[in-house]
């Protein structure tokens, strides 16, 4: 069967998550900002439901992306098989599906959805890099499924200042960021840890030795 044909035949699959929902061996995700048009933790969803169904996935993220390091932060991996690690953000947004469908997401001034592409060089040059990526984290011990925020220098720089005791705009301040930045990331780190107060936040990440 052809590409054309295949691409005839799945009607269903022309949005980039359709494609990924029906993958049936194994996704590979190069995450730098998000290839899907869906935010860190619906997507993160998603490859939670793919991998329920049995399927491998493997995401190889950006270290510095927080807010999916944060999402990814509480998949457990004793119950999905999903394996992730952390990269530099030199990697590019891609997703490779059953080792036969890249999706690539549009560039920046293009309104257009992600591109789904089947050609065999596009897929085996995503591939490569998928797996030059992936080889690279695990020879740098990059290796934190379980506990990505130790690798999100900004949320282990928000945490020391949480147990600091500095106030929002002093901490906003020696940041670098606004004041609404700087709480969102703190509402993402409590959720991350499973914290009802900031107090409980601060424990909780230091018996978990992320500060």
């Amino acid at each position: 069967m052809t590409s054309g044909m295949l691409a005839r035949g799945l009607p269903a699959l022309r949005r980039a998550e359709d494609v990924v929902r029906a993958a049936r061996v194994h996704v590979a995700v190069l995450w730098r900002d998000g290839v899907l048009p869906l935010t860190p933790r619906a997507t993160v969803a998603l490859l939670a439901e793919v991998a329920d169904r049995g399927v491998s996935v493997q995401v190889l993220c950006a270290r510095d992306n927080a807010y999916a390091a944060a999402e990814l932060a509480v998949v457990d991996p004793g119950k999905r098989a999903i394996e992730v690690q952390y990269a530099a953000r030199g990697l590019p947004d891609a997703i490779v599906v059953d080792h036969r469908i890249a999706v690539f997401p549009p560039t920046l001034a293009d309104d257009a959805p992600a591109a789904v592409l089947r050609h065999s060089g596009v897929v085996s040059a995503a591939r490569e890099l998928f797996t030059t990526g992936w080889r690279a984290a695990a020879l740098a011990h990059h290796r934190t499924p379980l506990d990505p925020l130790a690798g999100a220098e900004l949320h282990q720089e928000i945490l020391a200042l949480l147990g600091q005791g500095h106030t929002d705009d002093t901490a906003a301040r020696k940041l670098g960021v606004s004041v609404r930045t700087y709480r969102r990331h703190v509402a993402t780190i409590m959720r991350t840890l499973g914290a009802d107060s900031r107090f409980q936040a601060g424990v909780l990440a230091r018996e978990r030795g992320l500060v």
